[in-house]
């Protein structure tokens, strides 16, 4: 299997890897996944599964109530 180079793009990406939804929500992998799924914020890009981080903004947001 191949590693994936790391991007050294300064700033943050609006679509993230499964492992930065983990960090970044604080939950396990697959909890993570299937908060990203539940709320609409799963794209594929060819076999990769990406997470976008303006939608899981919103949910959060809606869900704490900021």
């Amino acid at each position: 299997m191949r590693l994936r180079a790391m991007n050294t793009v300064s700033g943050e990406s609006r679509l993230m890897d499964t492992e930065e939804l983990r960090a970044y929500t604080n939950l396990g992998r697959n909890n993570a996944m299937k908060l990203g799924e539940e709320i609409g914020a799963k794209v594929k890009v060819g076999k990769r599964v990406l997470w976008d981080r303006v939608k899981i903004d919103q949910y959060l947001n809606e869900l704490t109530g900021a």
